[in-house]
């Protein structure tokens, strides 16, 4: 008789972790108990996935941090319960209650301190976003009891620094699963081509603060030829993150019958707008990723003239055109589906088999929960 699990996905962070986990959750929910572990609050987009997912099975369950700190984020108006102090309070009842508890963030220190040596619960570590800068290459790889990862570049390359714990599995990406009912919107009263801004958060990075507004501008001048979807990573116009201000938009924008701006729903985090768009226009973003799943043609922002071409953490810039002033977008634009056939099809389409592994008769979220278990099942023999 196979043994029966429980299981904790961890979520303290905004909407755009939830694809990256639920399907999986719903998965292992299947044939084991699941909890989603959270804070307090509404929480409409989590309940109203795991509704339209069938996730029926999956419990919600909101734990409260410590008293004096809920006051102290209600007083200085934080949307999430600071990490460390609500694991401090709940680490007794999520570590005795769970065998194996998952994270799509490095949110672990505490409670990873906490167990100690205990053999259980196991630590389990999604990515929340594809391969690309960095940030994906953290030492904290390593903390974790088990890995799962995207595709073979996210194995080798933490094969190569080291990352690679005693137990890495490739699964595919189990986001495609969670967003397989979004279906094309309409925004626009016209047939022209839809490009997508998809500036990064980081203040050092992103393209937003020095030719955001200038791009902005650019499309509203060019109305009868191009329609422009602005959706920004989420936390771009966050004030604790990427201290965009919002009222920094001229109205006329807002208005403009060729330009969309989401600064932040739903619908910027379930790839309503890469599935939608037919250019892609970023700088950092890992969302691109999500875009070449069926490949297109892309431009990147390279205002800071970044030495890039043998940069790892700039891989996506070989997927289009790479301009540095705003001046060079008309010419790139008109010129960008011919040189994607040309030149960046090909290596859109290798990198993509690269990133996402695939396999036959079984879904990313379905190999994602055998591999859990089947670690489980070695690692806490009944």
């Amino acid at each position: 008789m196979a043994k029966v699990y429980n299981f904790a996905f961890i979520f303290l962070d905004e909407i755009h972790h939830i694809n990256h986990f639920i399907t999986v959750a719903i998965e292992l929910s299947k044939h084991h108990n699941v909890s989603i572990i959270t804070y307090p609050g509404k929480h409409e987009y989590l309940k109203n996935k795991l509704t339209e997912l069938d996730g029926n099975r999956v419990k919600v369950e909101k734990l409260k941090t410590l008293a004096f700190r809920a006051f102290t984020d209600k007083l200085k108006k934080r949307p999430l319960p600071r990490k460390g102090f609500w694991m401090k309070k709940n680490k007794n009842y999520i570590l005795n209650n769970f065998d194996a508890i998952i994270f799509t963030d490095y949110i672990h220190h505490k409670l990873l301190k906490y167990r100690g040596n205990k053999e259980k619960p196991k630590f389990i570590k999604f990515p929340h976003g594809a391969p690309g800068r960095g940030y994906s290459y953290n030492k904290e790889q390593l903390d974790f009891d088990f890995q799962l990862l995207f595709g073979t570049f996210h194995y080798d390359q933490y094969k190569n620094l080291n990352l690679l714990g005693e137990n890495p599995e490739i699964i595919g990406y189990p986001k495609i699963d969670a967003v397989k009912n979004i279906g094309n919107k309409k925004l626009f009263n016209n047939n022209n081509p839809v490009v997508l801004y998809n500036p990064h958060f980081t203040s050092s990075l992103t393209s937003w603060h020095e030719k955001g507004l200038k791009i902005l501008k650019f499309f509203y001048k060019n109305a009868d030829n191009y329609n422009l979807i602005f959706a920004p990573h989420l936390h771009l116009f966050q004030e604790e993150k990427g201290k965009a201000n919002p009222e920094d938009i001229p109205e006329k924008y807002l208005n403009a019958e060729n330009i969309f701006i989401d600064l932040g729903s739903q619908e910027s985090v379930d790839m309503t707008y890469t599935k939608l768009a037919d250019i892609y226009l970023g700088d950092v973003s890992s969302q691109v990723f999500e875009f070449i799943i069926n490949p297109r043609p892309c431009i990147f922002m390279n205002h800071k003239k970044i030495d890039y071409k043998a940069d790892i953490n700039y891989r996506f810039w070989q997927f289009g055109q790479v301009v540095s002033k705003v001046k060079k977008l008309k010419k790139a634009l008109k010129k960008a589906p011919i040189k994607f056939e040309k030149k960046y099809k090909e290596i859109q389409e290798k990198t993509m088999l690269e990133n996402f592994y695939t396999e036959n008769n079984s879904t990313p979220s379905e190999r994602a929960a055998k591999k859990i278990t089947n670690f489980l099942d070695k690692e806490l023999p009944q």
